[in-house]
């Protein structure tokens, strides 16, 4: 099991985020947390990624108990997230972005010509059409998520959490996007996706 929650709860003061929550997420399997604003989900996934720490409960990792104090532990043990509000630089390249602070080869850190051609691989296998040389700030909404994603995978993510991905996206971006995550599904890779929109669980949601 790629991903289960036991027992998660989480209060702001008075205010219960989340009560008592159990998920399990087999692999290659979509997840769609459904709720109005307000109802607790990007707090649950926020103690998935390590940005928030859960009051009481689990989290294990294929079968094994771990701890995620910070966004690192979660990338390390092969959790990502794509934000619902992009954390790209504008005037910086695509590969520039997915450059930034990372990513170890076993020769030490990637460079950018070998961050060219992963991305560049990663796009054909996941027919996302990313240019690692275009300017982010120049690309459409909808491709610039693509990048998020590709950021998520070069460090082998797992298990990809989408905050309300669809809330910037057009239409047809929205329907490009549902396709990507069947795609990614048939990888194997687990995906959890927060989202208020019947449509879009009943399109891709197991």
């Amino acid at each position: 099991m790629p991903l289960e929650l036991k027992g998660i709860s989480k209060s702001f003061g008075s205010l219960q985020a989340n009560n008592q929550i159990d998920l399990k997420v087999g692999k290659g399997e979509i997840h769609a947390i459904l709720g109005e604003n307000g109802a607790g989900k990007s707090t649950l996934m926020n103690i998935v990624y390590g940005l928030l720490q859960p009051d009481s409960g689990e989290i294990l990792i294929d079968d094994k108990l771990v701890k995620i104090l910070e966004p690192a532990d979660a990338i390390k043990f092969g959790i990502g997230m794509v934000h619902q509000h992009f954390m790209l630089i504008p005037v910086f390249t695509v590969a520039e972005n997915i450059a930034l602070g990372r990513e170890k080869s076993k020769f030490g850190i990637m460079s950018l010509a070998e961050i060219k051609e992963k991305i560049k691989k990663l796009s054909d296998e996941f027919k996302f059409d990313i240019d690692p040389d275009a300017i982010v700030e120049d690309l459409p909404v909808g491709v610039q998520q693509r990048v998020e994603i590709v950021k998520a995978l070069m460090y082998d993510a797992k298990v990809l959490i989408l905050d309300e991905p669809t809330a910037v996206l057009t239409p047809q971006e929205t329907d490009e996007l549902l396709n990507v995550m069947k795609i990614l599904k048939s990888r194997g890779t687990s995906i959890i996706f927060i989202t208020h929109k019947l449509r879009e669980v009943r399109a891709v949601a197991d």
